[in-house]
């Protein structure tokens, strides 16, 4: 039976290797995306290890109960004095004693542009002769606050030198500087940049309030870090806490490995729609072969062969071309994986190696070994239960009254989803999990109705094309004549397509919801926004200052636990966002009596219980236990991302260290009968030395946050395209099965007058008529996705419904140009018969 197996595999070589590629592509995506993560893994594992070179033991402030609440790799922590750098320096077995003293630090490179990378950190550090992380590889460390060193990488983005002149944004402060050094940090920073100071600016712009986060301690020859450690905690310093360098570690590397999870689940979640757009593929390949195998198939019966042999001879075929797929899947999925590596690199994340751990090897293989075997199962069982006798008859006709049912099976599912996921996202508070499980039947739903809507969409699609003559109406009544086989290879374009059309249509529902949010909400003349970097709270002060400006309203962001539970908060003064932000207040009052007063959205007060006047107990950033009082309930709002919570600014300002603190955006409302020109002339002159803000009036922060959408937009449609190319190949393996299928029906065609154009223009209708077909059946059921969560979204800010109408149109032409590109190699095979063979052939 195995010399039979891999006989079947050489008799039809082309078809396998086709459908070897659609188990390719979707293994491809699963070991790329474990090469992706594993990159950022180990590049973020040599930047912790040599960020703690030399530190034997950390003492640090006690971490803020709100801990990691915003999704921040470091926590925020009560400070320490910096005059207890002399007291731990006295300490027995200790070496060395340094304040960890962190900022924010922006270049101005030669271009005149902020040194970044996309949303990667702008780092500064102070810099001493005996740091055993940075050294100086050229030139020399800085002396005072008009002199920097440059991380290598980060002087080579900048496009300057050593020696050369600049500005800085250090902290708060803009300034010139020039570049006294080059500085070697020995791991790669994924993508972060690193400007070093000296200790005395260090302190200035990162530690004005005297506190740092922790001191780094290297032990003295001889003495281990659990002496060390034991040393310090018989000290007995008030408010700290003493772990080991190896602790410090391991809890970094678990925090950025549990906040960049979502990366593996997200790409693996495209990687699981492209197997199942495979297992479509594979499925209606191995329905097709045994069909048109079936004597072969019967005369292994007839000669003594098992149904169990029979049915080991499909699946081991499946294994064979599982484990082929695999391999290829893996090879080329170490190179997507550096592909996507240098596409998040885009972003500011960038990596180091491309690791392909055993881990990667073993799961891509079982996925596709797997997914391919359990397609051909159905198939094989069918092969292995045809008796022998009725076996010997080449009739593979789809009984009409089967498609009836699985019509009427899907009617009933698609009532019972819709049934579901109505009423869940039309409730108040929207019950997601029932649209989730009312989105899985319809998609279920439309499977299984697909043949019976068949006929009717593939007449109308077809319909231009048979005002032209018989062959388009040949080519309809081939795409026509297995509803089920037709219905099956559209599927695997439909749920591809789906997923595409659902995504178009929210994010121009995102477009509009902001516009309109923006236009209706907005009370400022001018946003200032920092991209993807926070700026320092000195700009709001700066803005303040200019004569022409009535408000100003800073907006800042902060970690917070209510009552144990995270919130999304925001810091703002109440009375400047309510004269550039339109803020509806449902209950109570938007002015604040005291640092400790909070405001609450509708929403949050609607889930949490809350109401006007109660206390509850607040974490926020390093801050525990705070006792504050509600004062009032506004009206969700988006226009300021939605948060559920606002704090003071004077409560922010406490809560947060100064090295940390920062706004992402600025309202500037101007006095009454300023020239918005005039205005905007003095808003960029005073942002100017801060770098890295930009000064945007209503329509242009408008068309940012689109820009942002839009990137978003590009990154799921790459990956969906994967699906959608196994899709394309489904249907040139249908087509070229169906050639072989149909060679003496072709053979008659030919010899009765239908010439060779003829003939091509005939397979290529049929290959539209399903490609567009599975795009209809994908952009109607994407539709209804996109409705059912934008509305479930309306309060979330996605308030405004648009459909893209140009994109869909735009869709559906694609996938007309994907059925003639499909159609290119079934068509050249078919127009090369030999007439006389091919009516001969039984």
């Amino acid at each position: 039976m195995l010399r039979v197996t891999l006989r079947g595999i050489r008799a039809h070589l082309v078809r396998f290797l086709l459908t070897a590629f659609a188990v390719t592509l979707g293994v491809a995506l699963v070991a790329g995306t474990f090469v992706l993560t594993d990159s950022i893994n180990q590049t973020f594992d040599k930047l912790i290890d040599q960020g703690t070179e030399g530190v034997d033991v950390t003492v640090r402030g006690q971490e803020g109960a709100a801990g990691n609440a915003g999704g921040s790799f470091d926590a925020v922590r009560q400070g320490l004095p910096l005059s207890l750098q002399s007291r731990l320096a006295a300490l027995p077995g200790v070496q060395r004693v340094s304040p960890d003293l962190q900022g924010s630090a922006v270049l101005v490179g030669k271009d005149g542009t902020p040194v970044r990378n996309g949303g990667a950190p702008t780092l500064g550090f102070p810099f001493t002769a005996d740091d055993p992380v940075v050294h100086i590889v050229e030139g020399r460390g800085p002396v005072n606050r008009t002199e920097v060193a440059v991380e290598k990488t980060t002087l080579e983005k900048s496009g300057l030198q050593v020696g050369d002149s600049t500005r800085a944004l250090l902290g708060g402060t803009p300034g010139p500087v020039k570049i006294v050094g080059e500085a070697q940090f020995d791991a790669a920073l994924a993508g972060a940049t690193m400007v070093l100071v000296d200790p005395a600016t260090a302190r200035a712009e990162w530690a004005a309030d005297g506190t740092t986060p922790s001191f780094s301690l290297t032990a003295a020859e001889g003495v281990s870090a659990q002496q060390l450690k034991a040393t310090v905690l018989n000290a007995h310093i008030p408010g700290a806490e003493v772990v080991t360098s190896a602790q410090v570690r391991e809890e970094t590397r678990d925090a950025i490995h549990k906040a960049l999870g979502f990366i593996t689940y997200f790409l693996l979640i495209f990687a699981l729609v492209s197997l199942l757009v495979g297992a479509f593929i594979i499925a209606n390949t191995f329905s097709m072969l045994v069909a048109q195998r079936t004597r072969e198939l019967a005369l292994l019966r007839a000669v003594g062969a098992s149904r169990g042999q029979v049915l080991r001879v499909v699946l081991g075929e499946a294994v064979v071309l599982g484990l082929f797929g695999s391999a290829l899947g893996l090879g080329l999925g170490i190179l997507l994986g550096q592909g996507l590596q240098a596409l998040f690199a885009t972003q500011g994340l960038q990596t180091d190696g491309a690791p392909v751990l055993p881990r990667t090897v073993i799961v891509s293989v079982l996925v596709g070994v797997l997914v391919t075997v359990l397609s051909a199962v159905l198939p094989g069982l069918r092969a292995s239960r045809v008796a022998p006798v009725a076996a010997l008859r080449d009739d593979v006709a789809v009984p009409v009254g089967g498609v009836r049912r699985r019509g009427i099976i899907g009617g009933v599912v698609l009532v019972v989803a819709l049934a579901l996921a109505v009423p869940a996202v039309l409730a108040d508070p929207v019950k997601w999990p029932l649209v989730g499980l009312g989105a899985a039947l319809l998609v279920i739903g439309s499977l299984v109705a697909a043949p019976v809507t068949t006929r009717p969409i593939v007449r109308i699609i077809a319909w231009p094309f048979t005002v032209r003559g018989v062959v388009g109406k040949l080519a309809r009544e081939n795409a026509l004549r297995n509803p089920r086989r037709t219905a099956t290879t559209a599927s695997a374009l439909m749920i591809g397509l789906a997923l595409m059309g659902g995504v178009s249509v929210l994010a121009a529902s995102t477009k509009a919801s902001v516009s309109d949010l923006v236009s209706s909400q907005l009370k400022a003349d001018y946003v200032l926004n920092g991209g993807n970097s926070i700026f320092p709270p000195t700009v709001g002060t700066a803005v303040a200052e200019l004569p022409d400006v009535a408000q100003v309203a800073n907006i800042g962001f902060v970690t917070s636990k209510i009552d144990g539970k995270g919130a999304s908060a925001i810091a703002a003064d109440p009375a400047s966002l309510l004269a550039t932000v339109k803020m509806d207040v449902t209950s109570g009052t938007l002015a604040a009596d005291s640092a400790r007063d909070i405001f609450v959205s509708k929403s949050a007060a609607r889930d949490r219980d809350w109401r006007v006047g109660q206390t509850v107990s607040g974490d926020i950033g390093s801050l525990n236990g705070q006792k504050l009082t509600i004062k009032g309930v506004f009206a969700d709002s988006q226009v300021l991302n939605g948060p559920q919570v606002i704090f003071t600014r004077a409560l922010y300002l406490k809560a947060v260290p100064q090295s940390m603190q920062g706004d992402y955006l600025l309202y500037v409302k101007a006095k009454d009968g300023v020239d918005p020109a005039a205005l905007r002339t003095e808003l960029v002159d005073a942002v100017k030395p801060f770098i890295v803000v930009s000064v945007q009036d209503a329509d242009e922060f408008t068309s940012s946050q689109a820009d942002q959408v839009n990137q978003i937009l590009g990154i799921l449609y790459g990956l969906l395209a994967l699906s959608v190319i196994i899709a394309i190949l489904g249907i040139v393996n249908t087509l070229a099965l169906s050639v072989f299928e149909r060679t003496r029906e072709i053979g008659l065609l030919r010899a009765v007058g239908l010439n060779r154009p003829q003939l091509r223009r005939m397979i290529t209708v049929e290959s539209i008529s399903t490609a567009v077909f599975g795009a209809v059946l994908g952009l109607a059921l994407g539709l209804t996705f996109g409705l059912l969560v934008q509305h479930g979204l309306r309060t979330q800010g996605l308030e405004s419904l648009a459909i893209p109408w140009g994109t869909l149109i735009g869709v559906l032409i694609a996938a007309a140009v994907a059925g003639v590109v499909a159609a290119i190699l079934p068509a050249w095979r078919a127009v090369r018969l030999d007439v006389l063979r091919a009516i001969t052939t039984e």
